[in-house]
Order: C-alpha cells, then structure tokens, then sequence
C-alpha cells in the first residue's frame, strides 16, 4: 500500500540542487514530483536528512522557483527529498507544474503545457510527448463526442 498524501508525476525535468551543508551545487533530471517532494536518480553525496535547496527553471523563463528540501529516503535507485516551507506561491507552483491544466481539445496546448515535465530536449522525445498527449487527445475527444 503507497503511503504518499499526493500523487506522483513521472517527469524529466531538469532542477538544480544545492546543498546547504557546503553550497555544492548540482544539475540533475528527476524522476518525479509531487505537491509534497521529488525522486532524483542521483544526488551525488546525499545523506538521510540532508538539506538542499532546489531550484526549478520552466523553459522560456528567467527566474527561477526555489524550494528547501529535506532528504528523506535513500535506496539503491536514488533520494527521495521533501518540500519544507512552502508558502502558498510554491504551494501553487507545484500545483501547475504537477497538473498543468489541459482540456484535451488543442494539441499544441498540451504539447507546451506537459512538455515543461520532459526533458524535450531532442526531436525523439518531442515526437513522444506528441504522440503520447495525441493519443490522449483522440480517446478524451471519443470520450466527449468530439469527432
């Protein structure tokens, strides 16, 4: 039985994490998100309870979101880490970045709006986000009578 208060989002999102015990900084895809934490792979030298901060860059976007983060799982795939301090800005950041808000309808939309999620940074995985969002796209359109 999965313990977890809020459900994941498989991701490829590129984040940078910080470690507050010595200022090392390190860029690494994660795995997934939730309104509550994240899984990365690889946190080179991270330790039960330790403290990052991690900042997210949407693509197009200058500024970056900055969330504190606890480590709170290590096993042999990677870390687990846990939001602290989300204020309700973060708190909506989350939001928009776990659930983008899609009705199905255009698919250059959804494209944009669930592409932030994947690392879309070749053709191929351009191509599969497409084809993923575009076979949503025809079963939701079925589904309302949208031919």
């Amino acid at each position: 039985m999965d313990a977890r208060k809020n459900p994941r989002t498989k991701t490829s999102f590129q984040v940078t994490f910080i470690s507050n015990a010595n200022g090392v900084s390190q860029n690494r895809i994660i795995a997934d998100i939730s309104q509550s934490g994240l899984f990365v792979n690889a946190l080179s030298g991270s330790k039960l309870n330790d403290h990052y901060r991690v900042l997210f860059k949407k693509p197009g976007q200058i500024e970056s979101m900055q969330l504190n983060a606890q480590v709170t799982r290590i096993n042999n795939r990677g870390s687990a880490l846990t939001f602290r301090q989300l204020d309700p800005q973060k708190s909506r950041f989350l939001s928009e970045l776990t659930n983008p808000n899609w009705d199905g309808k255009d698919l250059l939309e959804g494209v944009i709006k669930h592409g932030i999620l994947e690392n879309t940074t070749n053709f191929a995985a351009c191509m599969r986000l497409t084809s993923l969002l575009s076979s949503d796209y025809r079963f939701t359109s079925r589904s309302n009578g949208i031919n």
